[in-house]
């Protein structure tokens, strides 16, 4: 085989492991415009903030139930025999007849005592204002996870694919002097089959990847509310994802008390149910309630006259079948229930806390290790490279040792990667997952 040949084959390689890379999109976001973008076009996160506005105007429609309330009201009616304009007040004075009258009035209605229940229904409201809340800081920790997931996920894929084009290119140049000593009969047809064999398990991997980074943009797309493919725009600083990763403390991160989203849901439940639960109770008091009347009315000759009423009205419930009894016990269950709720979700999220920064520390302690291995691992590769290169070993013995520190490296790179998902993880569920903190979780400068 001519030289010629050889270059034609080694232009093909390096074509065929360009197609194994992902078709680049022309539309790429950087993690500050991909959360941005998801934070506004979101629809749970647009359900839960119109949720809110809701919620505050309940807030505003119970504190109105405390004050005064003021109506004005006109009518007219026809009568088929005429009829008193305005009512008897003097006996032997009869008042005008018209079968036409017209009226106006203003009613002012003030509560004076209705047992709390207004009050009940405003802390109603508001425990429903801090559930709302609660809920929307959930969905939005819920977001820049699963975004900034995407750009961690897609920066262990460039890392891998770093490392596994480096090997290939190896591959490919060791196979090309091969061939060229092939003719001379230095090198046997075992050693060429090693090499391609090796190669076609590379790339193997190399295209797993790149499928992994097309679902990866795929799922940007989805995210920042395009039916499109978003390529995720990777920071290009000089800080590693070992520096950054160090830089969280640990021990003592998981003993810090955090009150997550869902514990706070939880608690703004109780607080509605044991609201509802006093509205019940204050359904046997009785309610009273001033008002006062100025009435206008008039005959077809538009001649009003007004007068005025006050008066205090009291109501008082005897009797309704038990259901203010049967709603009383249903708010106590309720409240048992809403109570073993709030501590179901303090537990489950202590045991999600703590499983996440375990995660975290047994990562670091892995790339602790594998870090070491890399290193030494690199150390056994030059020497084995020196030992081929003087004819004492096979090639087979020196390729055995590139894929195993390739394997070391592939999988000290996911270790660290681990850790800094778990640590997404962990910042969401305790609600304290952020746009920096998500930035400087996947490797950005904030």
């Amino acid at each position: 085989m001519n030289r010629q040949s050889i270059s034609k084959i080694f232009i093909i390689a390096v074509a065929l492991l360009a197609s194994a890379q992902p078709v680049v999109s022309q539309q790429a976001m950087t993690i500050e415009e991909a959360i941005d973008s998801s934070l506004s076009v979101n629809t749970r996160l647009l359900l839960t903030d119109a949720q809110v506005d809701a919620s505050y105007a309940s807030v505003r429609q119970a504190t109105g139930s405390l004050l005064p309330q003021l109506y004005a009201n006109a009518g007219y009616t026809r009568y088929e025999e005429p009829n008193i304009i305005t009512p008897i007040h003097k006996q032997g004075v009869f008042p005008p007849l018209d079968d036409e009258i017209y009226e106006a009035s203003f009613h002012l209605a003030v509560p004076i005592f209705d047992g709390g229940r207004r009050l009940a229904k405003r802390k109603i409201a508001t425990a429903g204002v801090k559930e709302s809340r609660a809920t929307n800081a959930l969905v939005q920790n819920d977001i820049l996870r699963q975004v900034a997931e995407v750009f961690l996920l897609a920066r262990q894929a460039a890392d891998q694919s770093q490392l596994i084009n480096k090997r290939l290119a190896s591959l490919y140049q060791q196979l090309k002097d091969l061939k060229a000593l092939e003719q001379s009969g230095r090198v046997s047809q075992g050693d060429i089959a090693l090499v391609s064999s090796l190669i076609a398990s590379t790339k193997s991997d190399s295209s797993a990847i790149a499928r992994s980074q097309n679902r990866l943009a795929t799922r940007l797309g989805l995210l920042v509310g395009t039916n499109q493919a978003v390529i995720p725009a990777l920071p290009a600083n000089s800080l590693t994802m070992d520096g950054l990763i160090r830089e969280y403390p640990r021990s003592g991160c998981a003993s810090v008390e955090y009150t997550g989203p869902t514990v706070r849901i939880s608690e703004a439940r109780l607080g509605k149910v044991r609201a509802s639960r006093s509205l019940a109770a204050r359904n046997f008091w009785p309610e009273i309630s001033g008002y006062g009347l100025y009435l206008y009315r008039s005959g077809s000759d538009w001649d009003p006259v007004g007068e005025w009423a006050v008066g205090i009205t009291v109501s008082l419930p005897i009797f309704t079948g038990g259901t203010r009894i049967g709603k009383v016990k249903e708010a106590a269950a309720l409240t048992r229930a809403s109570e073993m709720a709030v501590k179901s979700a303090e537990r489950e999220q202590e045991s999600n806390l703590r499983l996440s920064y375990n995660d975290y520390l047994s990562a670091l302690d892995q790339s602790d290790y594998l870090s070491t291995a890399v290193k030494e691992k690199t150390i056994s590769v030059e020497t084995h490279l020196e030992l081929y290169r003087a004819g004492r070993i096979p090639l087979r013995d020196l390729h055995t040792q590139e894929t195993e520190l390739l394997r070391l490296q592939i999988d000290n790179n996911a270790v660290l990667y681990a850790a800094r998902l778990a640590l997404l993880r962990y910042e969401a569920i305790a609600g304290t997952l952020s746009k920096n903190k998500a930035t400087m979780l996947t490797g950005g400068i904030q």
